[in-house]
């Protein structure tokens, strides 16, 4: 059957059309050792609109927001339109939970594109995430760290042995977004700019990881676009690839180079970097600093990439459903 998801994000757009089947056998690949579907991918798109521009300010949508929001779905419409898509699983997260309008932008959707909105909460949006996250990477042996790095907030999703069907899961405020508008303002971001962003960034990370208490060698996997960037820029993607990105292992010391180099770095220059997505190199600072941090709380010296996450999560959260 053919399914299509679609994740409204605070900074991106995604649109994933994918057939669904069944498993024919219990050995065969990752989604089958976690109960999911087979996911054939026929057609996947995404756009940068900054949902949420302006909102840390506001408390509202803003109207240029919208409307470029409006702009992509509508073309997602006419791409699904191309097949005969069974279900359409919208879900909106952080910029339309948390603005005055969200839920009036929604019936706007409805109305102009003719798409079903499911607002969901931090909770919810962190369960389709790890369910996207391991129907791509198999459930990991031990314990497992998804981090999943948003425009308006950053979520962690703690899976052990100890908590197999109930995984603890954290949403935070921490989103690029909100923190790049709060916090880096000037270009290259000053040494007082960066201070205070990683200042806010541990400050609130250091008690959710004294919640999760005593976590031994997890396996961290990152997701969302800042993880998937960083990843094409370490392979010089001039196109990007979500199949080479898929699985990939990286380190904390390439994510600290990428720090280091991203942060000293002028906008204009950023822009000249391969597997940097247009729209995005203002993000990329406060994004890296985010998942730093977590590697550093961790001990980690190393982490998966997934190009894997709520879109595939939405699909396959529908197909345990129907």
């Amino acid at each position: 059957m053919i399914v299509a998801g679609i994740d409204i994000g605070t900074n991106t757009v995604r649109l994933l059309v994918a057939d669904l089947k069944k498993h024919p056998s219990p050995s065969q690949g990752p989604a089958c050792r976690t109960g999911g579907p087979v996911l054939t991918r026929l057609h996947d798109d995404r756009r940068i609109t900054r949902l949420g521009e302006g909102t840390l300010t506001t408390g509202r949508l803003q109207p240029r927001a919208m409307a470029r929001t409006l702009s992509a779905l509508t073309d997602f419409k006419s791409a699904m339109d191309r097949y005969p898509i069974e279900a359409v699983v919208c879900a909106g997260t952080s910029a339309v939970r948390e603005t005055a309008n969200g839920l009036a932008f929604t019936r706007q959707i409805r109305q102009e594109v003719g798409l079903d909105v499911e607002v969901i909460s931090g909770a919810e949006e962190a369960r389709r995430t790890l369910l996207g996250v391991e129907q791509a990477v198999g459930e990991a042996p031990g314990t497992l760290l998804v981090i999943d790095i948003g425009g308006g907030s950053t979520e962690l999703i703690l899976k052990s042995e100890g908590h197999r069907t109930q995984p603890m899961t954290m949403t935070t405020p921490l989103g690029v977004v909100k923190l790049t508008e709060q916090y880096l303002r000037s270009d290259p971001p000053s040494d007082e700019d960066q201070r205070r962003l990683f200042s806010i960034i541990e400050t609130t990370l250091r008690p959710v990881w004294m919640t999760f208490g005593e976590v031994k060698n997890p396996v961290i996997v990152g997701c969302a676009g800042t993880v998937t960037t960083l990843a094409a820029m370490e392979l010089g993607m001039a196109v990007y690839d979500p199949g080479r990105v898929q699985n990939l292992r990286m380190t904390l010391e390439q994510v600290e180079k990428w720090f280091k180099k991203l942060a000293s770095l002028r906008l204009a220059e950023r822009r000249g970097i391969a597997g940097l997505e247009p729209g995005r190199e203002d993000l990329i600072v406060a994004g890296t600093a985010i998942l730093m941090t977590v590697l550093r709380l961790a001990g980690a010296k190393e982490w998966i990439v997934s190009d894997a996450g709520l879109r595939e999560g939405l699909l396959v959260d529908w197909w345990e459903h129907h």
